[in-house]
């Protein structure tokens, strides 16, 4: 040890020595819990008064920056028909996948040659999805406006569903 060890050792045993009572805890706790039950009371009620002002704003105002609520017979569900028209003369097969279906496959119905449908319930949202034609060819859906790549050197169709009208 050096001099200066040796020196705040012979401080620190220069000192007086105090006991502690036993019940020294839970005094200071009780100082502790006082002082911090207003605020904590005050907290509260100031959370619960901005909560209620932002959701009586948000249901009684037309704002646009806050979300539409509709209440629907199938909560939010909205009925979407499909019709691929098969550029391929006559398939025997066609079935569509997508996002909405975990990209596993739907089959459609032959409503005349050439002509494919099938109506399924989407929530309101953006869906990627294409068509598969006879089981082995990939096909986008020519009368959707939009198309994305799929990563894989296919393109998909974008399906846009709206909240605010149908079903």
């Amino acid at each position: 040890m050096d001099r200066k060890e040796e020196k705040l050792i012979c401080y620190l045993h220069s000192l007086p020595r105090h006991e502690v009572s036993v019940d020294f805890a839970e005094r200071v706790m009780e100082v502790v819990e006082r002082k911090s039950r207003p605020y904590a009371f005050f907290k509260k009620r100031v959370v619960a008064a901005l909560a209620c002002a932002f959701l009586l704003v948000m249901f009684v105002t037309s704002w646009p920056i806050f979300p539409r609520l509709e209440i629907s017979r199938y909560f939010g569900y909205r009925k979407i028909e499909l019709v691929f028209y098969s550029p391929v003369q006559n398939p025997k097969t066609v079935a569509v996948a997508g996002d909405f279906s975990d990209w596993n496959y739907l089959d459609m119905e032959k409503v005349k040659e050439n002509c494919w449908k099938i109506t399924i319930r989407l929530r309101p949202g953006k869906y990627a999805y294409g068509f598969l034609v006879d089981g082995k060819e990939w096909v986008p859906d020519p009368s959707a406006p939009r198309q994305i790549a799929d990563g894989f050197g296919n393109l998909n169709s974008v399906l846009v569903v709206d909240g605010l009208n149908g079903e």
